[in-house]
């Protein structure tokens, strides 16, 4: 059972508590609304501020203190919630019973995370230059490689596309253009708005017991400053009203189709999304799916097919690897496989097959911090307080003809074809 409690004015804390681990996790994101004008900096912010802080002032300093408590990590995430960023650390650490002679190690892991948090090395009254500036070369090299991998960028330029208007259309990171311009002292003054103006978000998974979490961490943000805190919302497009298609000519060897589509639910719709998450399994989520079995075992149109789901937005992608001569075949017959889930065309050997990836994915994640983190973190998010066995128990009902429903609401709105440059 999940426990959930505000901490301090809009700083709210999840704890799991569980023994089935030797080490123990810890996260802390703050919320903000997707923004291109912020987006480059928040994801730029926990790597300067994993650079150094008070009492460990540089990076060796850091890697000292964690092998200390037996080689301990911390690390930056930044996350993409449907319209919603998040930006932090994670921490993970051995469970206080497993440490020598009863060395404490969670109580020393929260006071050092806040630290680095709350307490960061400044110079000027802004972030140290050297940091910033060999940060944000490293967060442009990860911009720019993202063309090298054309199976995720190609989904990255369907959704730009798809969402020119919504703020789902940014990247998680947000782009190289918006994190040139910021200088140390710019990253620092938004540092210090968004501490105030945020939802914080602390996710704990051990053995400890969460009283003394909570206690510990009021202690190690006592110096947080609160403030009215930034909304962030996600617009929901139920519906596409026509179709666009766009080609881009790039030096591969191998076609990149993807098709992105309105999906007519979200999460935040608790009765119908386990019938919608099913419907992506059935039609191409996968090795039983619609799209593996037919689009690429029987008829071989693609190297790979599958679809996804971003349960925040209410969108399915499908990504798939074709021949560049076989665009039109190809997006038909994903099509047509879609068509026939949505007129009940399911069998039951697609049904179970697709049930059983589900059930056995949620059961996997139950036994993953990490998993726990990002769907506690999720759900915070959706203001729910089902868990991941929740929703395993809601889909072991779901049935054929709901799954129909669900494919029924789906409708493409964009179709984005990578192509060989033509010689």
């Amino acid at each position: 059972m999940n426990r959930r409690t505000e901490l301090l004015p809009g700083v709210f804390l999840t704890c799991v508590q569980s023994e089935k681990f030797k080490t123990g996790c810890l996260s802390i994101s703050l919320l903000r609304p997707l923004r291109r004008e912020e987006a480059a900096a928040n994801a730029l912010l926990p790597a300067v501020l994993l650079r150094g802080c008070e009492g460990c002032p540089d990076m060796r300093e850091i890697s000292a203190f964690l092998d200390g408590y037996y080689g301990a990590s911390v690390g930056s995430l930044v996350r993409k919630k449907g319209e919603v960023q998040t930006t932090g650390f994670y921490a993970a650490f051995l469970e206080d019973r497993y440490a020598l002679d009863g060395e404490p190690i969670l109580a020393p892991m929260v006071e050092f995370v806040c630290r680095l948090l709350l307490h960061p090395v400044t110079e000027d009254g802004a972030f140290v230059s050297a940091f910033v500036d060999g940060e944000k070369q490293n967060l442009i090299n990860t911009m720019e490689a993202r063309i090298n991998n054309k199976r995720s960028y190609v989904v990255s330029q369907l959704l730009r596309t798809m969402c020119k208007d919504e703020a789902y259309g940014l990247p998680r990171l947000g782009d190289v253009e918006e994190v040139e311009p910021i200088t140390a002292k710019s990253l620092y003054d938004h540092y210090r708005h968004i501490l105030a103006h945020s939802r914080m978000e602390i996710f704990y998974h051990g053995s400890c017991d969460a009283g003394t979490v909570a206690d510990l961490l009021k202690t190690g943000l006592s110096d947080l400053p609160r403030g009215e805190a930034d909304a962030f919302s996600t617009v929901i497009v139920g519906k596409a009203e026509t179709v666009q298609t766009k080609r881009e000519a790039l030096d591969v060897t191998q076609g990149k189709l993807a098709m992105g589509f309105r999906l007519g639910c979200t999460a935040d719709d608790v009765e119908r999304y386990p019938a919608a998450l099913m419907m992506n399994a059935v039609f191409g989520s996968g090795v039983t799916s619609k799209l593996f079995l037919n689009v690429r075992e029987k008829m071989s149109l693609c190297y790979y097919a599958s679809s996804t789901i971003e349960k925040f937005k209410g969108v399915m992608v499908v990504s798939s690897g074709i021949e560049f001569d076989k665009f039109e075949v190809a997006r038909d017959e994903i099509l047509h496989q879609l068509e026939l889930t949505q007129q009940g065309e399911i069998t039951e050997e697609e049904l179970e097959g697709a049930r059983i990836a589900l059930l056995s994915s949620l059961k996997t994640g139950m036994d993953s911090p990490g998993r726990l983190d990002d769907y506690a973190l999720g759900q915070a998010i959706l203001g729910q307080e089902g868990t991941m066995a929740d929703l395993a128990k809601a889909l072991e009902t779901v049935t054929a003809e709901q799954v129909a429903e669900a494919a029924r609401r789906v409708t493409l709105d964009t179709v984005y074809f990578i192509e060989g440059v033509a010689k």
